[in-house]
Order: structure tokens, then C-alpha cells, then sequence
């Protein structure tokens, strides 16, 4: 049986490469698997845009790693960043776990750097897996929300500068269990935990009124170490929740979607055809992540996935 896949590869739409490569390259210690400079036919051929509109790209990863790559993408005209007046319970792709070593460490060297937090870092349990977790939430480039983890005591790939990512893609929803069901069956994930978050650390982190929490789902592949994970979250006690997966689509800034690479991509077809997904096909595409057929289509909540044939 072939091994199940997390995801491949996270899309972000950048106003300047260079910014956010010395973010993740530079201070956080990954690796550049590829870059491309200038046009690229097939993948604005995949996004719709036009052949011009693609100016750089990079693709990042923790070393060693095969999975939770960053796409960086910069546009000639890019549209405004998705999150950038966006509340904290919005629905869309939030977002981008990196997990590091510790991270009261870290914190203070980043904000020595000059980057500034939303809040002190704080901690918590995930009972479901006996876990002590420190975390805190940074504004990062474009509008994206990147959140350092640490789980105390666990042995997980890094670079040498302490830091590992992407091991997780937040995505909101409304429907926790309508998303799970659809990627435990579209891509064989394996539910890992299954959280009900709830206290007045979780209401400052996030905003929430006084009662509000959070269910979240995490779902992984057969990977050792926890990369490239698909992490929906539902909030409890939000007032407003505009959609933001209409707008998180190149040429936007910001953390957009996600790419799966896939040995056999008919198995896909059939159970998108069971579901009646529409999907569309493009063929074999040469892209920075490799080359081989292509689809794309929407989850039910609405973010887009791309999917490569290996």
C-alpha cells in the first residue's frame, strides 16, 4: 500500500521575496528546495492568471523534510493580503504552525530582531495526548499569522537554528466534522487528535468572549515526524465570521492553499466523483514542486487544493 501523504506544500503570496526569505531562510534556519525567477506558464496556466502576472518564486522546507513546504509566490500585481482587516474567527486558511525549540528563547531573540507578538507566550495541555504545549502567535509578512509550538519534551526533525515548519495548516471552519470526513476520505488522513479548547488563556489568545473555545481536529499522513498536518478549527462563541476563502486566491497575498502530491491521482478523481466535487484537470504541469498531471478543486469549506500526480 502506498504511504499516506500530509500536505506538500503551503502557498503564500508575498509583496517582496526577499522579506520573507530572510524570515524563513535566514533566521528560521530552512531550507530552499527550488526558486524560479521570472514568468511561469504552467502554474499561471493552473491559477488562471495571466502568463506575466508570476515575477519569483521560492520553495522552503525544514532539512530533511518532505512535507509542509512553503511556496512563496511573488505577483507583478498582486491583490490586498487576505487576512489584512480580517477578525481572529474568520473563516479561511489562518494559520502556519512552526514548531521550535525553546521557545521563550525564541521569543525574546525574535523580539530583539524587532518582530512583535499579539500576545506573551502561554501554555497549556492537550489532554487527548498528554502533552504540554507552549505557544504564542506572531504577525509575519503579508498579513499572515504564524504560531510557534513547542511540545515539551518531544523529539521532532529541526533545523539548526531551533525552528521546523510547516507542521500545521489552520484552516476555520463551521463545520468541523463535514472538513474531517472529507479529508480522512479524499486523502486517507488519520485523525491524531481531536481537542475541545476552552478557558481564559484560549479567550485572550484568540479574542473570544467570555465562554467561547474552540474544537479543533488534526489530521496527518504516515509521516514520522508531524509535518505538513491539516488542523481545522471551529470556533465556540464567535459573533461574526466573514468568509475569507472566496478571496484567498492568486494573486492575493498572504497564506492562500495548499498543494497534495499523490502516487495514483485517479483514486482522487473517483472519490471527488462520489462526492459530486467538481474538479478541474490540467494536465501534466511543469511546476517548482515537479512535474505530473494536475487538479484542483475546493474543499466543502471552501479552500482551494491543488493536487500532483508524483
Amino acid at each position: 500500500m502506498s504511504p499516506i501523504r500530509s500536505i506538500d506544500s503551503i502557498v503564500v503570496g508575498v509583496q517582496d521575496i526577499g522579506v520573507a526569505t530572510e524570515l524563513w531562510v535566514k533566521n528560521f534556519g530552512l531550507d530552499i528546495v527550488s526558486e524560479r525567477l521570472g514568468s511561469d506558464v504552467d502554474l499561471s496556466k493552473l491559477w488562471h492568471l495571466n502568463d506575466d502576472e508570476i515575477i519569483k518564486q521560492a520553495l522552503l522546507t525544514t532539512p530533511k523534510i518532505d512535507v509542509g513546504k512553503i511556496h512563496l509566490v511573488e505577483f507583478k500585481k498582486p491583490e490586498k493580503p487576505v487576512r489584512e482587516s480580517a477578525n481572529a474567527t474568520d473563516l479561511g486558511p489562518k494559520n502556519l504552525d512552526v514548531t521550535c525549540l525553546d521557545l521563550p528563547s525564541k521569543y525574546h531573540e525574535l523580539i530583539q530582531l524587532g518582530y512583535k507578538f499579539r500576545s506573551e507566550y502561554v501554555g497549556y495541555q492537550i489532554e487527548s495526548i498528554g502533552a504540554e504545549v507552549l505557544e504564542v502567535q506572531m504577525p509575519g509578512h503579508d498579513h499572515t499569522n504564524i504560531i510557534f509550538v513547542e511540545q515539551l519534551g518531544e523529539e521532532i526533525q529541526l533545523s539548526d537554528k531551533g525552528y521546523g515548519g510547516i507542521t500545521s495548516l489552520v484552516t476555520i471552519v463551521l463545520d468541523l466534522d463535514e472538513e474531517t470526513d472529507f479529508f480522512k476520505d479524499v486523502f486517507s488522513l488519520k485523525e491524531t487528535i481531536s481537542e475541545d479548547l476552552f478557558g481564559e488563556h484560549v479567550e485572550k489568545m484568540i479574542g473570544l468572549p467570555k465562554g467561547g473555545g474552540l474544537r479543533l481536529n488534526l489530521l496527518e499522513g504516515d509521516e514520522t515526524d508531524r509535518y505538513g498536518r491539516v488542523e481545522l478549527v471551529t470556533y465556540i462563541g464567535a459573533k461574526k465570521q466573514d468568509n475569507l476563502y472566496k478571496i484567498a486566491n492568486p494573486p492575493a497575498l498572504g497564506t492562500l492553499h495548499c498543494l497534495f502530491k499523490v502516487e495514483t491521482i485517479s483514486e482522487i478523481k473517483k472519490k471527488l466523483q462520489e462526492r459530486s466535487i467538481i474538479f478541474d484537470e490540467f494536465g501534466s504541469l511543469d511546476l517548482i514542486y515537479g512535474k505530473g498531471e494536475v487538479i484542483s478543486f475546493r474543499s466543502p469549506a471552501g479552500l482551494r487544493i491543488d493536487v500532483q500526480e508524483l
